[in-house]
């Protein structure tokens, strides 16, 4: 285990105190107070606020006709939250009595005020609007990351638009920071045939890294951000080879890491290696974002269906602790060589922790501490004054295609009002009071749970959640009791990826099918007579067998299905050319 001159109990009680200090400088800041962004926090206050904020977000907000958005706020109208000031709830309850009426006067009314309470949290991408926003935020000395909003897309068309603005973005002078997804700029992305993919979208983003490397040194930064986790090792193939092209040599880019996968520490261990070969061999640092991660719900949903296991921790105080994990094994001089670190996050009690740990490690000139635009501007401003001018993540997105900012939205208000969120008592933190001791004991677990995993652990990175390896010699599973479906493959996982490659390179082998069975022929109407005859015959004895003999022979089948299921796939390829993502399932 590390050696530090910092002992975590101690680092525990001053992180603890500077919260409070940056609580009462928080107090005396002039900024004036979004009315927006109060009003938003007053109606995700109160137990309706949620389901109120995301039905009028996701169906009228949405919903291109205005009759079908009519009739959806009828229903969400109902469920107006009595946190809401008496004028927002009148007009709220008139909206919805109108919406069926009127749907052509009220719904963009209703769109527009909408928009209004979350002005604050995503930016107009308009030159005029956005340059003036610009200007504003940058005011104060802060740095700002623009990321063009938009998740995964569906098509080349959608796909091209989101690069071309990107670029555009990039070009223009008072932007030198932005962020991409590869899910936003490559379509149809297939972790089956991954080499091939991360060379597509290596060929996509080629192009906006050489617009960054022709602009003077350090004035244009790229940084690719992280959707979900079947990105991460294709996210971080794309970022390392990128970077190991020649052309890139003196380019400085950055990635993100989520800290509720395990993963993140061993992803952050390869990317320190990879950043300190860089470097001694001459070339420019690389920069990683740590994030805590912003899509459980996706990450759940995808579980679900596919019967894999979650990929993120098990709970938020272990994701907490996890974050403090790696930032724990990284902040040395030796392992931050070739990186900077920009340590992502609104939870106080983290950033005083990131903030004392560097001090004491003798690094923080390679960290830069990174806030959500509008969110706290108070507290922001308090921190400054300790860890200097601040990133401020910017989401921008035209207001014609301000359907793409959903899902953001949906996120950050899930965020807002769930109670084992952070951000779920900004606005009423202060010194002392029930959520200032919620937040401090929450935070103390976290590093006591983090004490616990260096203990037994040290620096040995935690396994990732899902470990699947079909190339592993089948061991039946256990009788079930209940049914459930066998789980997919998961293609994201680098020894499945092998495997289908192995598998797929067999099937298109020239004479792959020779000497199998084929299907047989019928000659005569006396053949199919007795083929029908035999199936009947069959039927009897399956039905003698009664449902215990059934289903015993059934699992059996499931089994030998399970243990061929490579085989099954190299079939169906060789036979009509089915591609592993459709043929998979279906056994």
């Amino acid at each position: 285990m590390l050696q530090t001159d910092s002992d975590l109990e101690q680092l525990t009680r001053r992180s603890v105190d500077t919260v409070r200090k940056w609580l009462r400088v928080a107090t005396e800041k002039t900024t004036a107070k979004n009315p927006a962004a109060e009003r938003l926090s007053a109606v995700l206050s109160d137990p309706n606020g949620l389901d109120f904020t995301v039905g009028f977000v996701d169906r009228v907000v949405r919903t291109d006709d205005v009759h079908a958005a009519g009739a959806a706020l009828a229903e969400v109208g109902k469920l107006a939250p009595e946190t809401m000031s008496k004028l927002d709830r009148a007009q709220i309850k008139a909206g919805a009595a109108l919406a069926r009426v009127a749907p052509q006067v009220v719904v963009p009314a209703a769109r527009a005020r909408l928009r209004q309470m979350v002005g604050h949290m995503v930016v107009d991408a308009r030159d005029k609007q956005f340059g003036k926003t610009v200007a504003a935020l940058t005011a104060d000395g802060h740095r700002l990351n623009i990321n063009l909003l938009g998740e995964a897309v569906l098509g080349d068309a959608e796909a091209d638009h989101h690069l071309e603005e990107t670029h555009r973005l990039l070009a223009r002078p008072d932007v030198d920071y932005v962020s991409v997804k590869v899910s936003s700029i490559a379509s149809q992305l297939s972790m089956w045939a991954f080499e091939d993919t991360v060379e597509y979208v290596m060929n996509r983003l080629r192009p906006l890294y050489q617009q960054a490397a022709k602009a003077p040194t350090g004035s244009k930064f790229v940084n690719l951000d992280m959707e979900e986790y079947r990105d991460l090792e294709l996210t971080i193939a794309v970022f390392t080879r990128l970077l190991s092209e020649p052309e890139f040599k003196d380019l400085e880019a950055g990635i993100v890491l989520q800290a509720y996968q395990p993963d993140a520490l061993s992803a952050m261990q390869r990317l320190s290696e990879f950043a300190t070969e860089r470097v001694e061999g001459g070339g420019a640092g690389i920069k990683v974002r740590l994030v805590k991660g912003a899509n459980l719900a996706m990450e759940t949903v995808h579980a679900e269906v596919a019967g894999w296991p979650v990929t993120t921790c098990d709970s938020k105080q272990s994701t907490d602790a996890n974050y403090k994990r790696v930032l724990h094994w990284l902040f040395t001089p030796e392992r931050m060589k070739g990186l900077r670190i920009g340590v992502a996050g609104h939870n106080l009690f983290d950033i005083a922790f990131a903030h004392h740990l560097s001090v004491d490690r003798g690094v923080t000139a390679r960290v830069e501490f990174e806030m959500l635009q509008g969110m706290a501007t108070e507290q922001a401003a308090a921190v400054t004054e300790d860890v200097g001018d601040l990133l401020l993540y910017v989401p921008a997105v035209h207001p014609k295609e301000f359907d793409v900012a959903i899902s953001y939205l949906v996120r950050r208000l899930e965020e807002n009002s769930a109670s084992e969120n952070f951000m779920s008592g900004i606005f009423e933190l202060a010194n002392g009071n029930k959520i200032f001791e919620r937040e401090a004991n929450r935070f103390r677990a976290s590093v006591e749970q983090l004490e616990e995993t260096l203990a037994a652990e040290g620096d040995t990175p935690p396994l990732p959640n899902r470990r699947q390896d079909r190339s592993a010699e089948y061991v039946p599973a256990p009788p079930q009791t209940v049914f459930a479906n066998e789980p997919d493959t998961d293609p994201s996982l680098p020894a499945n990826q092998k495997w289908v490659q192995e598998i797929i390179a067999e099937a298109t082998a020239p004479g792959y099918l020779d000497g199998r069975p084929n299907t047989p022929e019928i000659d005569s109407t006396a053949q199919l007579d007795e083929m029908i005859a035999t199936g009947r015959r069959a039927a009897e004895s399956w039905r003698a067998l009664g449902a215990a003999g059934r289903g015993e022979i059934l699992h059996r089948a499931a089994e030998i299905f399970a243990a061929r299921r490579g085989e099954f796939i190299a079939v169906e390829a060789a036979e009509v050319g089915k591609m592993p993502s459709q043929s998979d399932p279906e056994i």
